[in-house]
């Protein structure tokens, strides 16, 4: 069994080499020594010299495009023929008080634009509202965290539109703002949309399957950390729910983009904020990456999530927040959740907890062996093999993260010859929460034809916490042979040592 900080050969040959030439000479030797050990301190985190050697170089602040508009600017341009200003709620709520001029694009009118083809519907649509493309197009919804004015935002970008804003507040801030609603429908005459569609910023479901996990790439869920987590009532637990995100996506909530009045925070808080977003602190998202933003998807049943009834607003909101902070690639995935979740063919990861996880292996358990593999699903340790050896969850075959993609055939070949992947699930554990190697290996996992991915989020810092017991192994193997560890623990909080 190697150990973390085994050398190749090559290097440990050169070093071999090194120490014996020193030999002749003790008082090299010892300044050799000194040498290493200084640098090895210089190099300690929080030293002058670890600071001055980054991971990876800090992204320069961007300059910020100009996609909002406050109700005073639009106030002095309403007689400005080249700006023209579209009311993105229902339309029952634009015939009530819209601002004045603004022509009503309903989300309910709007095409479902989900391919590159339907991109092509859009020049039509728009051009009989009298857009040509040319104009400086303000979109307006009920308040800012709303999405319809978000949704029209990427919908005219994708159309090919340059000059699109959205009114911050919306129709709430403008009457905040002492300004008068007007009635009535505005119509402009017909025009001729002169813009190419951009499909650049539209990402398909196949574009999201061939992309996640691939770097360069990020998937942002921006349904809310409750929707990422997928959680199931304790009834359902063993069964092959369809609730999770996408493998490898990470949940966003963009609720702190926002004032506490409602209104956007600066451009320059929201880039701060998002830099900071990571599968754990030590490593944030690269902010050169491409981003893949979803949410529920149009025609999602009602969610309760951070937009309240207005779910399907999450994704587009989502989009114009990060276009907003100055993130230069961004794509939204208008079919979202539903549009992933239908297709049973495609793989979805889910966190469990400790208590799920306890019950399902109690439901997997060998009678006459308890810590063997279980047999109704795969388990994985995917720490490092001598961890796996001095204590792990009963029945978890190791197969640390590096080697899981190459390796994962074999394991399954030798624990679970017989299992399906398209109905069977594969649930891997690491350290704690902020351990990244399981959400490598769930992507890992999918990409490899696992339907069902389960994370046990918490991992060994969890089933710990709750006096869940671990099991040795000799060998990098599943649990055989075994002993409690450590010997004659208690187990309070009801979980066993399978």
């Amino acid at each position: 069994m190697t150990g973390r900080n085994t050398v190749p050969p090559t290097h440990g040959r050169s070093a071999v080499t090194r120490t014996r030439g020193l030999r002749a000479d003790p008082r090299a030797q010892i300044l050799f020594l000194a040498v290493a050990v200084a640098l090895a301190l210089a190099l300690l985190p929080g030293t002058a010299l670890a600071q001055a050697w980054p991971e990876r170089e800090p992204v320069p602040e961007p300059d910020y495009p100009d996609v909002t508009v406050t109700a005073d600017w639009l106030a002095r341009r309403l007689d400005t023929r080249d700006v023209v200003i579209i009311d993105a709620r229902p339309a029952a709520l634009y015939l009530t008080g819209h601002v004045p001029g603004a022509i009503s694009f309903p989300p309910e009118l709007a095409p479902d634009v989900e391919s590159p083809t339907e991109l092509d519907r859009l020049p039509d649509v728009l051009g009989g509202l009298g857009l040509s493309g040319r104009e400086r197009l303000v979109c307006c919804g009920e308040v800012s965290y709303s999405g319809e004015a978000a949704w029209l935002f990427w919908l005219l970008e994708a159309a090919g539109a340059r000059r699109v804003a959205v009114l911050d507040g919306g129709v709430v801030g403008w009457r905040a703002a002492g300004r008068e609603l007007a009635s009535g429908d505005v119509r402009r005459p017909r025009a001729t949309w002169t813009r190419e569609p951009d499909s650049e910023v539209l990402a398909t479901r196949e574009f999201v399957r061939r992309s996640f996990g691939e770097p360069g790439v990020e998937i942002i869920d921006a349904r809310g950390p409750d929707a990422w987590r997928g959680h199931i009532e304790r009834e359902n637990w063993g069964t092959l729910a369809r609730v999770g995100h996408v493998p490898h996506a990470l949940p966003f909530d963009f609720t702190t983009f926002f004032a506490p009045d409602g209104t956007f925070l600066e451009p320059p808080e929201t880039w701060s904020s998002f830099s900071k977003l990571g599968p754990r602190p030590a490593n944030p998202i690269d902010l050169t990456d491409e981003f893949v933003i979803h949410g529920w998807g149009r025609g999602s049943d009602a969610h309760s999530g951070p937009w309240g009834e207005d779910a399907w607003g999450d994704g587009p909101l989502g989009y114009f927040l990060l276009r907003r902070a100055g993130i230069a690639r961004v794509r939204f995935y208008p079919g979202g959740w539903r549009d992933w979740a239908v297709d049973p063919y495609l793989p979805i990861v889910r966190t469990v907890t400790a208590e799920e996880l306890e019950h399902r292996l109690g439901k997997s358990r060998h009678w006459l062996r308890p810590n063997a593999p279980p047999r109704h699903f795969a388990f994985f340790d995917v720490r490092h093999p001598a961890d796996h050896a001095r204590g792990h969850i009963g029945g978890a075959a190791s197969l640390r993260s590096d080697y899981f993609a190459d390796s994962l055939d074999v394991r399954l070949e030798k624990y679970w010859p017989e299992l399906d992947r398209a109905s069977t699930p594969v649930v891997t554990y690491c350290y704690g929460e902020h351990c990244i190697r399981s959400r490598a290996t769930s992507t890992a996992a999918a990409r490899a034809g696992f339907v069902y991915v389960e994370r046990f989020y918490g991992g060994l810092d969890e089933w710990r916490s709750l006096g869940g017991k671990l099991v040795e192994s000799q060998g990098g193997g599943a649990t055989s042979p075994h002993k409690e560890n450590p010997p004659g623990a208690p187990a309070p909080g009801g979980l066993s040592s399978a």
